[in-house]
Order: C-alpha cells, then structure tokens, then sequence
C-alpha cells in the first residue's frame, strides 16, 4: 500500500500543478495535486485526520505549499491564492528536497 506523501515529497507535484502560470485558490490546487498525484490513496488514507482535524493529505500539500513560498518557488498575489514563480517554473523538472527548498536563496527562517 502507498502511503500519505511527506510534505516535502509535495513539492514537484504542487509545481507541476501550476507549472501552467495560472492562478489557483489554494483549495483547488490541494485538490488537483491529490487527483494528479494521489488519486492511488485509499479513500481511509484520504479522510485520515490530523489531531487538529484538518484532512492530513491537505495538510501535507499546505505545508508543502508553506515552504515552496519561503523559498521563492511560488507566491500569493492575494489572500488565498497561489501562483508559481520564475524560480519554481525553472525547478519544476527537477527533484526538490527540503534541503533545497531550505538552502535556496531567498528562504526565509520560520
């Protein structure tokens, strides 16, 4: 059985998503990177909850999303919205690990 993808390995799929230059509701890109990505997750996989209540896949790709922002890969033109980056159109081919993300120029200290 696959399991629920680590923050981290959201990246290229949050990416891929927007690679487009579109502009997205950050629900609708946590909805499309699960259909493209994780469609293959058990329906209990894709209801399973955090602590806090929130689904935990959404929570993996918002976290995902958190991090792709401090470093620059995309933005938020305004509330709630998201858009990629130069940065991150020029990195959307390749594998982005959390040290990437946490070492490129740009990241910002939580």
């Amino acid at each position: 059985m696959i399991e629920i993808p680590k923050f981290h390995e959201t990246f290229i799929p949050i990416l891929k998503v927007l690679e487009n230059g579109e502009t997205l509701p950050a629900r609708e890109l946590y909805q499309q990177v699960i259909d493209k990505f994780y469609s293959n997750l058990s329906k209990g996989q894709l209801e399973q909850k955090t602590k806090s209540g929130d689904t935990l896949i959404n929570n993996r790709v918002a976290w995902g999303k958190s991090y792709l922002k401090k470093g620059g890969f995309i933005e938020y033109p305004k509330r709630g919205l998201v858009k990629i980056t130069e940065k991150g159109k020029e990195n959307v081919n390749k594998s982005l690990t959390l040290s990437d993300i946490e070492n490129s120029s740009g990241f910002f200290e939580f």
